[in-house]
This record gives structure tokens, sequence and C-alpha cells, in this order.
């Protein structure tokens, strides 16, 4: 639909009236998700304690205005307010040694999703451009986008405000919000339970503006002609889908309909995660009468409960024990965030009444529905080490093999225990991973591995299985797909048919090591629609938002029926292998993907050349960044040049390739000004030829991902100029 620039019709739009700033309880959590976003590390000074202003009860204004577009320019205890709770938290303007002399502080939090909405209605159908200061003794705040289609909803992170313990730090970052979204927010909310410090909040919007009233209502499409995934499975294994709550919850139909024709095996997206059923208002009222023993709240998983139980479903529990969405209060004395940690003995305690009371829930009021449960989520971290979390800082490093023991001692008949994962197909991660489990499984307590699969750029079918087989053959065990999605390359010509073609391959992939005699029993899609997708700018699953089927549906039917995926009349020949790669942003897109957990966005900072250039932030881990599939190139010796900035010493141009990821040549950036950047490699063998010196690759290579990282640090990097071609 065209955009087009209004006036005065922005003053009709309003936000929510009569708010409480106490807040009550929402039934929706955010997921760890990444999306595209920057975060700068520009301190200021901090907030003093003294509280200037507090409130019980005030009214969420009008937008303001600019440039006759709607916004939102929060900059704390001005005359409007563009803020309400997230969650039961308390709010309040308060004094601070800064310029602009307010902040606003979140206190009272409970849960990781606690923090402060800034409601986005008016936003619907735009992208927006945002930018806050925040900071919170736990070092991280993060802000995000939430949002509603078919009542259903979708969270996803926009950027990280990362080093912001002792100071504010500054973020910025956009992201597209959908046409026919709904109950649209931006939000602050952080990792860990500690306060929040917020001294602005700017939301604008890029390019021209859409009135979201103008947007038709969207049209669902009928489903009834579609092949039936689980009909067709039914003989292979298990066709799984995440579920959200308010899916089944909402007045709308349809998707309920979709699920239950197409899917046999349920799990719960967020509601049986260890936040949403440890219950902090019954806990923390008696820390004394809970001390061993928490209070369990399934409130928020019943409705998908008894959903699948009507419709004859299968349920995969996820997940008991994870370093992230668990609260923090659940790992100290007395239940007190500010006291000490609790000790082994106590925590030992904890777990095996946790796990003991999720097990009996689900024993005593679903019987049988139940067939696998996920007790361990994630514990080995991308430097191929048992992660560090709060259950080894109290429990210690053997904290897993407790928790299988317990969950064993207590699961019912018939539910099998699983270890989940993700780059669980990377090499030295999967070792380590294999490491761990080994006792538990040599214990009999370990009945499956759990492969997430969320595939950001494409892997090979060799390495995916290879790395399947593997987990099979050492622990002994049946595998789980569990969180399948596959991102679509936005570098490809043909982005949605490439991806058809991808989850084509990976199925006919997994029933040809199922016919080999690979136990493999479940495939779990980690979402119904893009639209509802934890990663959704991606569109990484099977159906659009408005429910009709994509390529990759097609392909995976095919995958069991045979034949090809066919052609769309708009594709568009590839690249030829010799054709010139440029990527210098100025359309405002990117042809590449984050690595990662970086966020990615093209801004008007500074660039080197043009108008745009690419800003890479967010990282938490060195090797985050900037990944291009260059694959096309395999096996030729190409030239490359870019432009590099950053706030970092050195930033890397690498290699993607597991336990190698050579650095083709590394820059001098400590200058902070941009670099411009030269050179050549050879890759005709597989003997390569870099500027850095001459690495030995895999003679089987089938894939060239190039990535620029800050190795040695975390620090923010911008790119312009990308260009590499073929040296005759």
């Amino acid at each position: 639909m065209k955009k087009q620039k209004i006036g005065a019709l922005v003053l009709a739009l309003t936000m929510l009236s009569s708010v409480a700033l106490a807040g009550c309880k929402k039934s929706d959590e955010s997921t760890t998700a990444t999306s595209q976003g920057e975060s700068t590390t520009t301190t200021s000074e901090s907030a003093q304690d003294s509280t200037d202003e507090s409130f019980e009860q005030v009214e969420v204004n009008k937008p303001a205005v600019q440039d006759g577009i709607p916004a939102v320019l929060e900059d704390m205890g001005g005359d409007t307010i563009a803020y309400e709770p997230r969650g039961e938290v308390q709010l309040a303007v308060e004094d601070a040694n800064k310029a602009n002399g307010k902040v606003l502080h979140c206190s009272g939090r409970t849960d990781n999703w606690n923090g402060v909405n800034f409601p986005c209605d008016f936003f619907a159908g735009n992208t927006v451009n945002i930018q806050a200061a925040a900071k919170s003794e736990g070092g991280d705040v993060i802000v995000s986008l939430q949002f509603d289609t078919l009542g259903s909803p979708t969270y996803s992170n926009v950027f990280h405000i990362s080093g912001c313990a002792d100071g504010f730090v500054e973020g910025k970052g956009s992201t597209p919000i959908p046409e026919n979204a709904t109950n649209v927010y931006i939000y602050v909310e952080s990792g860990d339970t500690k306060d929040i410090y917020i001294d602005y909040m700017y939301i604008t919007v890029e390019g021209d503006y859409f009135d979201p009233t103008s947007a038709p209502e969207m049209q669902i499409v009928d489903t009834t002609s579609y092949e039936s995934l689980k009909e067709l499975y039914k003989d292979d294994f298990e066709i799984g889908c995440c579920v959200p709550a308010q899916m089944i919850d909402s007045d709308v139909e349809e998707p309920r309909q979709l699920l239950v024709a197409q899917f046999s095996s349920f799990t719960c997206e967020n509601e049986m995660k260890p936040e949403n059923i440890l219950d902090a208002t019954t806990t923390l009222s008696d820390p004394a009468k809970y001390d061993e023993a928490p209070a369990l709240d399934f409130s928020r998983c019943e409705g998908i409960l008894n959903f699948a139980k009507d419709n004859g479903i299968k349920m995969r529990g996820h997940t008991l024990v994870w370093h992230s969405q668990t609260p923090d209060w659940f790992f100290y004395e007395n239940y007190d965030v500010n006291g000490n940690l609790a000790s082994r003995e106590l925590m030992l305690k904890r777990l095996e009444n946790y796990i003991k009371g999720v097990f009996e829930y689900i024993d005593a009021n679903y019987p049988g529905l139940f067939y696998a449960f996920d007790v361990a989520n994630e514990c080995v971290d991308d430097s191929y080490k048992l992660r560090e979390s709060n259950w080894t800082k109290t429990i210690g490093d053997d904290f897993l093999q407790y928790a299988f023991q317990y969950a064993r001692q207590y699961a019912p008949e018939g539910v099998l225990l699983f270890y989940n994962d993700y780059n669980e197909y990377v090499e030295g991660k999967q070792n380590k991973i294999i490491e761990v489990l080994k006792p538990i499984a040599e214990a009999g307590n370990l009945d499956g591995m759990g492969l997430q699969s969320h595939i950001s750029s494409p892997i090979s079918m060799e390495k995916y299985i290879g790395a399947l087989k593997k987990y099979a053959d050492e622990l002994g065990v049946v595998i789980h797909v569990t969180e399948l999605d596959v991102n679509a390359v936005k570098s490809s010509s043909n982005p949605e048919y490439d991806q058809g073609v991808y989850y084509q391959n990976l199925f006919k992939a997994l029933l040809d090591a199922k016919a080999e005699g690979y136990k493999i029993e479940s495939v779990t899609i980690w979402g119904l629609t893009d639209a509802g997708s934890w990663r959704s700018s991606e569109t990484p699953v099977l159906f659009r938002g408005d429910l009709s089927k994509k390529m990759a549906f097609d392909g995976v039917v095919l995958a069991k029926k045979g034949g090809e995926l066919e052609k769309p009349a708009d594709y568009v020949e590839p690249p030829k292998d010799d054709d010139p790669f440029d990527d210098n942003f100025e359309n405002g897109e990117f042809a590449g993907s984050p690595r990662a957990n970086a966020n990615l966005t093209v801004v008007t900072d500074d660039p080197k050349e043009g108008e745009k250039c690419l800003y890479i932030s967010g990282m938490t881990q060195t090797w985050d960044g900037y990944v291009i599939n260059l694959s096309r190139y395999l096996g030729k010796k190409i030239k490359f040049s870019f432009a590099v900035k950053s706030t970092a010493d050195v930033v890397a141009f690498s290699a993607d390739i597991s336990d190698l990821w050579p650095h083709i040549i590394e820059v001098d950036t400590s200058s902070g000004e941009w670099v411009l950047v030269e050179g050549e490699m050879d890759l005709t063998t597989s003997n390569w030829v870099l500027p850095s010196g001459e690495v030995e690759v895999p003679a089987d290579l089938d894939a060239l991902n190039l990535y620029f990282e800050s190795f040695d640090c975390v620090d923010d990097i911008y790119l312009d100029a990308i260009h590499m071609e073929v040296v005759e």
C-alpha cells in the first residue's frame, strides 16, 4: 500500500489512558530472540537514589508529533507520559545528576520480562528508529518489540544496551512493524531482575508515515485444501509446532484449525519455561514456608495443555533447567536477590522439589499427554565450555547430573528425557555436549538429544546429518529436531524458493537417516507463521501471517511425496559464479545476515561512501558480527575491498569454517576513523593463500561464509562499500 505523509490526522491517534503505574501482571513473556538493531557505549552520569516524584496512576497521553508524524519523545518528567508498567513493577521519576535532570526508575521486578512498556499502536505498518539510554546493575538492558497478529504475540529484541552497570549507555536500532499488528509495544527489559533506569526513549518513523487506520483488515486464507503434514509423516515421526497461549485464547479460530490439521505434537513456546511456572507472588510472600520447595503455578500453560488434550495432540515439555528465563530470586537465600546465593545443599533441594512438582502436576492432570521433556537447555556455551550460570554458581558443574537424576526419579512412565541445544552441529560444541552428556547417558538418565536447528545460514546436509548421527551413535539416544526454523537468505535472488528447496532437502535427509535406522522420532517447527516467529523479519517458517502456505511448506510436502519444487513465475536467475558482489547499503538493505547475537542496522551516521552504511552492534560474544554467503566463489581467486571503522582496536575479516575460523585479514581500527581495506585470496585449492598467511581447509568444504568480527572485544563495527570479484 502506498505510504503518504499526514498532518492533522495524527492528532486523532491516542494511546491507552488511565493506566496504573503499579501495573497488572501480564501473561505474555518475552523470548531471547535477536532482531535488527544497534547499541553504542557513550556513557553519562549515573542517577541518584533520591526519588523526586512517584505515581499511583497517570494517563498515558497522545503521542508527540514531529514534522506532522506521531513519535515517542519521552525524556522523563515532562508534561506527558508515554510509558506504562510491564508486569508488577514500580515506576518513579527521580532526580539525576545530569543536564535534563530526570530519569525513570523501574523497581520491584520479579521476572526478566518485567520492565517498561511504550505503547506504539500508531506505528503499525512502519519501520521505526529507536534511541534510548539506560543503566542497570546487571550491566545489560534490552529494548524489544512486541505485537499481536491474529491474536497471537510476537516478541523480538531490537538491541542490547551493554556495559551499563556504572552509568547510562546509549543504544539505538530500527525495526519494522507489520501493518496489521495490534497491541504494539516497544519495551525495556533485561536478562535479570535488577532495577532499570531509563534516561530517555525516542521512537520515530523512518521514511514516510503509513497511517495504520487505513490498513485493510487482514484476509485469512482458507487452509482446508492443504496437505496434512501430520498425515504425510505419520509413519515417520511426529510433526510438531510451538504454540503461544494467546493463540489458544484468541477469538481468531483459523490458526487453531491449522494447528490441529497439520501437527501431531505441540511445545509451549514460553509457558513452561521456569519463569512462567515458578510462582514469584506466592513464594516471596512467605519465603520460610517455601524455602526448599518454591510454589508452582501452571495457569499460563493450562490453556495449551487442555487444547492439546481435547484434540488428541501430544506434548513436548520445554524446559526445566535453563540459564535464561529463570528468575534470579530462585537462587538466593530467602529468595532475596539482595542477599547471598543459596548453598549447594539448599539449591539441590529446590531443584529436586521443582522438578518433582512439575512432573507430579502433569501426571495428575494430564496423564499420557507428554511424550518427551527437555530436562536441560543450552548448558554448553559457544566457546565449548559448560556455561557459567546461577546453576553452576550455586550447585556446581554437576548440576546437570542431578537434574537428570531427579527427572528420571519423578518423570511419569513414557516421558522421554532430553537435553536440548543450539549450534549443536558445530563440531567443537558437539564434542563438549557429548562429553557432558556421556555420564548422564551411562547412568541411564538420558533418552534423547534435542537439535534446536535454528538455521541462520544454510549448512550442508552432510554436516547436519553427520552431527545427528554422531549424537545417536555416541550417546545411544533418540533424536528430536526441537525448534526448527530456516532463515530466508536475503542475499539470494530467490529467497523463498531457495528456502523451500532447503526445507525439502533437510526433510529428505531426515527421512534417509531414519531409513538407515537412526531413531528420529519428532520434528518441531518453531512457530506457526512468519508473523508470529521470534525471527519474524527473517521469515523462517512454513506459513505467512495470513496463513497462506509458503514454498517452505511445499518443500516439506515434496520431501515425502517426491518431485521437484516448481520455480515461481518471478524466478530470477542467480548471479553467475564470476559476477561481482557489491554490498553498499544505499537501498537500506544488506545482503548478509547477523552472526550469532549481532544486531544489524543500515544508518546514515557518517558513511564512507554515499549516504548509508551498515552498523553492527549488540554483540555479546567476540565472534558475533556480519556474515555473507559467497559460496559461488569457492575454488576461485578473488579480490576484495571494504571500508570499516570501529571503537575496537582490531576488526577481523574471517572465514566461517568450524574449528578453524581463519582471519583473512586483521584491520587496525584503533584510530576510530574509516579504514579502506583491499586484498586478494586464492581459494583454488584446499591450501588457501590469504593476506594473513596460508591455511589448510577441508577438501570437501561446500560453503563459503565470510564474516566481520571485532574478535578481541565486543565493540560495535561500521561497514561500507563491500566489493568482491573473481580475479581472472
